[in-house]
């Protein structure tokens, strides 16, 4: 967070302070993080602020207060994206006020000298509220399914019909080295608007939401999961196996450890159909972890799977693992 607060190659906003001086930062960071830096987001589309910088990109340009401190606005902007900052006795106050205004309460709290409360709210990864409809105004790349589904977009101009996510480069830059490197190569891909993942659509919208909160979705195990059917239930198993696999070539050790996890937990309580098609669908992609979780949780029944039939689809190194 804090190199994406240092990298003025994507920032699209530039706060302009009555001394002169400009700052400039990341809409959907902002928006997500401190919106009241901004005026609404219906007036800012609306308004004339958008205009090409220097090197000929749109920046949406916002005028402060006469009031607000330059240093103590920096101050600001450094706990809004990192969540962390040193404040010195000299500007304590201005900084306090903007933090007030803000509503950055544990800042504000903690500038008063007063302790925080114990399990009180406090600042957390999370920019997922920037992927709401309305702030799609501020994303500059689209991540596109891997699906042969249709999808219909909100977003205006929009014409894809594949699942996808309308995504900011920065915070993508953040949360992924592969990604920063293709956008930072020079290649094709590097100036095109959508990126193509290779996932379905499911562990596609995982995958946003771990890079926009620093966590993987999972799936509830209570009635709802129970009452899915088979294939139901395998298509979410699958998902994890697809995200697993991205990760060993996108460098996200995170994901792939909350993958397997996930998917382990889910296991337990799904039937015997969906983690034996889940079993040679993580073998396929090479997840053998995952392929041993799988084995385990219908291991039990091989004796009635067998008989059923339902293994024929594993090749013979599945079954000696299910067998043993």
């Amino acid at each position: 967070m804090s190199s994406a607060l240092d990298n003025n190659d994507l920032a699209d906003l530039e706060l302009l302070l009555s001394d002169g001086e400009s700052i400039n930062a990341h809409t959907a960071i902002i928006s997500a993080r401190c919106p009241k830096l901004l005026p609404s987001v219906k007036c800012l589309l609306g308004s004339d602020e958008k205009v090409k910088d220097e090197w000929g990109k749109s920046v949406y340009r916002v005028q402060m207060s006469d009031r607000v401190d330059s240093h103590a606005l920096k101050k600001i902007l450094e706990y809004t994206y990192t969540g962390f900052v040193m404040v010195g006795d000299d500007i304590v106050k201005p900084v306090r006020t903007l933090a007030k205004y803000c509503h950055l309460k544990p800042l504000a709290e903690m500038l008063q000298k007063e302790q925080p409360r114990w399990n009180s709210d406090y600042t957390r990864y999370d920019l997922t509220v920037a992927l709401g409809p309305v702030e799609h105004s501020f994303s500059d790349i689209i991540l596109e399914a891997q699906s042969n589904e249709e999808m219909k977009c909100d977003h205006g101009p929009c014409q894809l019909s594949t699942p996808h996510v309308h995504s900011h480069k920065t915070v993508l830059i953040m949360s992924c080295d592969y990604l920063r490197a293709l956008f930072r190569s020079g290649m094709h891909e590097s100036f095109s608007d959508v990126i193509r993942v290779p996932l379905g659509w499911q562990a596609l919208d995982k995958l946003v939401h771990w890079f926009y909160s620093g966590e993987l979705p999972s799936v509830a195990l209570d009635c709802r999961w129970n009452n899915l059917s088979s294939d139901e239930q395998r298509s979410h198993l699958n998902a994890y196996a697809e995200l697993s696999s991205l990760a060993e070539f996108w460098f996200l050790e995170g994901v792939k450890e909350e993958s397997l996890s996930a998917a382990s937990s889910l296991l337990g309580s799904s039937t015997s159909a969906a983690a034996v098609e889940f079993v040679a669908f993580a073998a396929n992609l090479g997840q053998w972890e995952m392929v041993e979780a799988g084995v385990r949780s219908v291991a039990h029944l091989y004796p009635r799977l067998r008989d059923s039939g339902r293994l024929e689809r594993l090749d013979e190194e599945l079954l000696n693992m299910l067998r043993t």
